[in-house]
């Protein structure tokens, strides 16, 4: 397999790279030309400044080295490999952060300018905090507002409910690259491989949502299908099933895989269709 190429930009008016940013921002793209301009300049442009952007292209078939070749910014580092998928390319990325606080970033989202810094606030003022996420603004693909997502921000009721549902949306998530490290990283799934490390996280760290919306989560035609869906659902049994049997919470909690994985054996078309009686009622 090729070596990766680590590919540095620098802006002679920015100075040197910094080797001790308070943030690692983590970003892994793949043939994501249309948003990307967008999602790296919410990054680039946040009010805590003092901060690195890692962007890992796994294998990127479409104008996405292009697009990142337009910032010329000494806070930015590009790894260009050949496709491995995002668990292998978020697991480089992290790797190479510098911080001790770690911030996830998607492709296609917009981050809120004071995200960062008002989760480094957070991190700062509770050390056995370990996972931090926040609200999201759900958005189309035109940008146009659909929803607000608001989790659950107490770290017991997220303990409480993390093995009935994720309590997380991953591009909004800070964590302390300690925490990542102990519980080994992100695992080779092809779904719910955040949830994954969330639970394998959640039985030595304490875990919050800020209340606030900090990213603009664009929500994407090609994230639906009932095949996908369907995998996704079994891969988070996947995951719940592996926290039981890791004994991060008690046995009488197997009764919550039960409805998902009836769910996932229901064809998609019928979900759907339930999905849509529910919200008419």
């Amino acid at each position: 397999m090729p070596t990766p190429i680590l590919t540095p930009r620098v802006d002679e008016r920015s100075g040197p790279p910094n080797d001790n940013p308070v943030v690692s921002v983590v970003m892994a793209v793949r043939d994501g030309e249309r948003f990307l301009e967008k999602a790296v300049r919410s990054i680039l442009t946040q009010t805590l400044q003092n901060i690195e952007l890692i962007i890992v292209d796994d294998g990127s078939n479409d104008r996405t080295p292009e697009v990142l070749d337009r910032f010329q910014d000494a806070r930015m580092r590009v790894i260009t490999q050949p496709h491995q998928g995002l668990a292998a390319a978020l697991n480089r990325g992290i790797g190479l952060a510098r911080a001790d606080l770690v911030a996830r970033m998607d492709a296609d989202d917009v981050a809120m300018p004071e995200r960062l810094e008002h989760q480094v606030s957070r991190m700062d003022c509770d050390k056995e905090l370990g996972v931090l996420g926040t609200a999201v603004t759900v958005i189309n693909e035109s940008g146009a507002t659909l929803r607000q997502w608001l989790p659950a921000t107490d770290p017991l009721e997220i303990k409480r409910r993390l093995i009935r549902a994720n309590q997380f949306a991953h591009p909004t998530v800070m964590f302390r690259k300690e925490a990542f490290e102990q519980a080994g990283g992100y695992r080779d799934m092809p779904f719910s491989q955040d949830y994954d490390l969330w639970l394998r996280m959640s039985g030595s760290w304490k875990m919050a949502n800020l209340p606030e919306a900090t990213v603009m989560r664009r929500e994407l035609k090609s994230q639906f299908g009932s095949r996908r869906e369907t995998q996704q659902i079994r891969w988070a049994v996947r995951a719940r099933l592996g926290s039981l049997r890791r004994g991060e919470y008690p046995p009488q909690n197997v009764v919550y895989l039960f409805k998902p994985a009836l769910a996932a054996a229901v064809p998609g078309a019928v979900r759907q269709a339930a999905r849509k009686l529910r919200r008419a009622a």
